[in-house]
């Protein structure tokens, strides 16, 4: 997956202008934490928080949680890795097409794999797998499932572990988290991102959240200082400072919808529909590869050639909205591609 991943613009020469690979919110790293960060970086000559103690308190408290129900990790890809190394060589399935790294995580333990299409999940399924990976809303498709019927889902399903990736759930309307039923879901295992909507992909801090008993036994592989300081200074001062990092959401699903409907009144493309601030589109003319080369080579813009994610063909490609110029830039582009 790592070569597949979007956010590579450091694999071309030229300036990217606009990067639509990436569904981290495009407003930027925030000044105030930008601050805090520089502020803080002496800080780095010291050994950080071997476990992450006082951000995991802190974010049980701003949650609502009980102690012991949260792991902080080194982005929400470790806690993947660290639930498929916790339940090695179990069966999973994995709701499709979604996040290469689920499958990735579960090959890399041995685990027994079969694929659900999310077209066919159903709140009344009975799954014979040990786990269910299942991204809420899904990358890269946007879509969602409702909470009663994801709840109900889950508790029809006793003896299954639900994984509930919600890196994108401030995205959307459309879901709501599991987080604040966690105490009567001893199956589930909630996957949260800081980095999309604070800006901070680089820096990689996420958390996991569940049932203490559940959690503890993923914690049994957690490495020690896997979050380094930065990254926890990071987490306080998104925690202490949670207004400047409140998305305008209802603006930029609107400015989502604007671009999808700009691309999908092109007879070229095949856009599909999405609750969230990126979606999946397929080029009817060449591969997802070619037009993402040429964007880049011609117009600075990139995009993700979703061509890899299971499920998916040769030209599908992900976007997510950035601006309004920007925007207008990959319509037009795309608008140029499809007389090339």
């Amino acid at each position: 997956m790592i070569q597949g991943h979007g956010d590579d613009g450091y694999l071309f020469t030229q300036p990217v202008k606009a990067d639509f690979s990436s569904n981290v919110w495009y407003g930027g790293l925030q000044q105030g934490l930008a601050e805090h960060l520089k502020n803080k970086v002496s800080g780095v000559d010291h050994y950080p928080d071997a476990g992450g103690q006082r951000l995991q308190s802190l974010l049980e408290r701003e949650a609502g949680l009980s102690a012991g129900t949260v792991l902080v990790t080194n982005g929400g890809t470790e806690g993947i890795y660290l639930v498929a190394q916790a339940f090695n060589a179990a069966t999973a399935t994995i709701v499709a097409p979604t996040f290469a790294e689920y499958a990735d995580a579960c090959k890399l333990y041995r685990h027994q794999i079969q694929y659900l299409n999310w077209d066919k999940l159903s709140a009344d399924m009975v799954f014979s797998t040990d786990m269910v990976f299942l991204c809420n809303p899904n990358n890269p498709t946007g879509q969602t499932i409702e909470e009663h019927a994801l709840q109900h889902l889950i508790s029809h399903n006793k003896h299954t572990v639900f994984i509930i990736d919600e890196a994108y759930i401030q995205f959307t309307h459309d879901a709501a988290s599991m987080l604040p039923h966690l105490h009567r879901l001893p199956n589930v295992l909630v996957l949260r991102s800081l980095t999309k909507t604070c800006c901070i992909p680089g820096l990689r801090l996420g958390y996991m959240a569940g049932r203490k008993q559940l959690l503890d036994r993923v914690r049994a592989f957690k490495m020690p200082w896997a979050v380094n300081s930065l990254a926890l200074e990071a987490g306080y001062y998104i925690l202490e400072h949670p207004e400047q990092f409140i998305i305008p959401r209802e603006e930029l699903l609107q400015d989502t919808f604007h671009l999808w409907e700009g691309i999908r009144k092109m007879p070229e493309y095949k856009v599909w529909p999405t609750h969230t601030h990126f979606f999946l589109f397929e080029t009817l003319t060449g591969t997802a590869a070619a037009l993402k080369m040429w964007l880049m080579e011609n117009y600075g813009i990139l995009i993700r050639d979703a061509s890899n994610f299971h499920g998916l063909e040769q030209g599908h490609c992900r976007v997510a909205c950035r601006s309004a110029a920007d925007n207008k830039l990959l319509t037009t582009a795309l608008r140029q591609w499809t007389q090339y």
